[in-house]
């Protein structure tokens, strides 16, 4: 928007990816585990993957680090485009990959021009396989029946001007507490962001994912940061199927797949409440940022994770860009600490 021995943890990766904190060193080795037997993998890029420009070597995510499919971020609200899409796009295709292109969306602004947009990006750009997708993670203020009408507005008018339909990247809480968990978009196909070690239930009504992203903190031979790791809810055969426009196909792999034990995607499957009643504290001022790390480390996270989340709230509250309504409604939901990740990330971006 792949895991690994060495595998960099969600917090440390969002917070230094939110915080401008650091580079990371290129990969040297191929990451652990990129691949298992009848499970097919791939990554999501942007342009926070090409630090001061460096190529990604296509090449070796394919044949090195086992990686089968490739979404490359594309555009973002009206007008802007990565400026790395048409060669990321064309190189991954050329290194054999499936590949996609992904809008992230600006509910703000117009979901026909926006989609327009993205359309001319796709057309205009190297040949894709993978059906086009809508990343819709935040609402800019819209409510429920509003955003369910601005997001079939995108999907019809993608649909229009590239002659095929999307798909859908969101994840559970936003999905639940912002689109109020409609099951208006069933027949579009679902990529659903989930960090833990089993596959997530769907969301929505649908009745299978298509896709799984399942780590924002991957390590991939080929690719000098951490990245977005995915699997594909099919076998190899399945996904030429769904690359070709069955997007039918697939099913029945997630549902019956569980992922080796990673500790640091166990430490993000638990309940995220005791976190979150520590960061709303921390914005109130009712507790300081050292309470704030105890808690992360209380948790499981390392000192240098617990350091970066507490680090990244108090940007984000400086910045009063911290989501408290959403924190409130957190607490109270079903949430796990993996998802309270996820929406202090999408926080970060609007920042």
């Amino acid at each position: 928007m792949h895991f690994s021995r060495r595998i960099r943890s969600v917090a440390a990766a969002v917070a230094t990816l939110a915080l401008g904190l650091s580079t990371v060193a290129p990969v040297t080795e191929p990451a652990e585990a990129q691949s298992f037997p009848g499970v097919v993998s791939g990554v999501d890029v942007a342009g926070h993957q090409r630090p001061g420009g460096a190529a990604i070597d296509w090449k070796s995510v394919g044949t090195i680090g086992g990686q089968d499919f490739a979404f490359v971020k594309a555009s973002e609200g009206e007008g802007w485009k990565n400026e790395y899409y048409d060669e990321d796009a064309k190189a991954a295709a050329d290194a054999g990959l499936k590949v996609g292109a992904y809008h992230y969306a600006r509910p703000a602004e117009d979901a026909a021009t926006q989609a327009r947009y993205f359309a001319s990006v796709i057309n205009a750009g190297p040949a894709t396989q993978l059906p086009p997708v809508l990343d819709l993670e935040v609402d800019e203020g819209l409510g429920p029946v509003q955003l369910a009408a601005w997001t079939q507005t995108f999907l019809s008018e993608v649909q229009a001007r590239t002659g095929k339909r999307p798909m859908i990247y969101t994840y559970r809480y936003f999905w639940y507490e912002r689109m109020d968990n409609t099951n208006a978009f069933t027949s579009y196909p679902l990529w659903l962001a989930a960090y833990q070690n089993q596959p997530p239930a769907p969301v929505g009504g649908w009745d299978k994912l298509s896709f799984w992203q399942r780590s924002e903190s991957g390590r991939v031979v080929g690719i000098n940061t951490p990245v977005d790791m995915n699997i594909f809810n099919g076998n190899e055969g399945q996904l030429g199927q769904f690359a070709a426009g069955n997007l039918r196909a697939g099913g029945g792999v997630l549902e019956r797949f569980q992922a080796p034990d990673s500790g640091e995607l166990k430490v993000l499957e638990q309940d995220n409440t005791a976190l979150v009643v520590a960061i709303l504290a921390l914005a109130s001022g009712g507790l300081g940022a050292q309470q704030l790390i105890d808690a992360a480390r209380l948790a499981g996270f390392d000192p240098t994770d617990a350091d970066n989340i507490a680090g990244l709230v108090r940007a984000l509250a400086n910045q009063g860009e911290l989501p408290v309504d959403d924190l409130r409604t957190m607490m109270i939901g079903n949430y796990q600490i993996g998802d309270l990740l996820i929406l202090l990330d999408n926080a970060a971006k609007q920042a």
